[in-house]
């Protein structure tokens, strides 16, 4: 195997929600319900031992090794690997620091430790969804790590990325292979790519440059080989906060969880392009994917 090279990083994020610390502490620590990696071992308590796992493929082992209630903690990896390149973190520290800020709590996340020289961006990308998506979702709305979603920053107003939603669905998402209206509440639309993805998406909630909402009521994924109609009854929701000309985009499709058989190819892989990569170059620059 080539001789990795390794770049030892120090990488923070910065998050705000509208709880008490001791509240965002108590659910910070129950990683099971937003930390993308299955968790093993004992609660987060100082000098508790736990695992992180992603299939047979990826594992770490963790010890607590800071812990003050409504304050702050950190996890150090005693031992880690990743079958597919023997990429070993090992030394790397998770910091959680919270802050209160008058009704809010202020979190900053640091990761302390190495990533392969070439990884950078990846670090970012996974540090990023795992923080500003998966956790912020759950302090602030509740969800779990099971409904994928993710976020999305524009420097554009709401405006402008609601009716890229509604009415330019076509220049982003579907193309020639969009039928129907997407335009306003009850509108019924498909997007049929032959031999590859048919799905029927219904307007069902519409809030003018806050709140979309699909209903998928028909569905058939014909490259999936347990259920092909995975996404029927699944939501797609699309929910716009900012002000002046930024806007945060935060995309959630309820029901695709990691237990779908279509979850790694549709979620990161799919809508991850599709709205990071398709949705933002049309609405920032105007480039149509179609």
């Amino acid at each position: 195997m080539e001789m990795q090279t390794y770049k030892a990083v120090i990488y923070s994020i910065e998050i705000e929600v509208a709880k008490t610390p001791d509240e965002v502490f108590d659910r910070i620590i129950d990683l099971a319900q937003w930390w993308p990696e299955d968790i093993e071992g004992e609660a987060i308590a100082l000098g508790a031992e736990f695992g992180l796992r992603v299939g047979d493929g990826h594992y770490s082992k963790n010890k607590v090794i800071d812990f003050e209630q409504g304050k702050r903690f950190a996890w150090i990896t005693t031992e880690s690997m990743r079958k597919t390149d023997a990429f070993d973190w090992t030394g790397t520290k998770m910091v959680f620091q919270l802050t209160p800020r008058g009704n809010n709590t202020h979190i900053k996340y640091t990761y302390d430790g190495v990533i392969l020289e070439q990884e950078a961006d990846r670090l970012i990308h996974i540090c990023d969804m795992t923080i500003k998506d998966m956790l912020y979702n759950y302090l602030a709305y509740g969800k779990t790590k099971h409904d994928f979603t993710l976020t999305i920053e524009f420097n554009k107003p709401a405006e402008d990325v609601f009716k890229a939603l509604t009415q330019n669905v076509v220049k982003w998402w579907g193309g020639k292979d969009l039928s129907g209206s997407t335009t306003k509440l009850n509108d019924e639309f498909v997007i049929h790519h032959p031999g590859a993805h048919y799905s029927k998406q219904k307007v069902v909630e519409l809030i003018l440059n806050e709140r979309l909402v699909w209903l998928v009521t028909d569905s058939e994924l014909s490259w999936l080989k347990q259920n092909k109609h995975e996404w029927t009854d699944t939501k797609l929701i699309f929910e716009l906060t900012g002000e002046a000309n930024k806007t945060q985009l935060r995309f959630t499709h309820v029901g695709l969880t990691p237990d779908k058989e279509c979850y790694n190819a549709c979620s990161y892989n799919g809508w991850g392009i599709v709205i990071r990569d398709y949705l933002y170059n049309y609405v920032m620059e105007g480039k149509e994917h179609f």
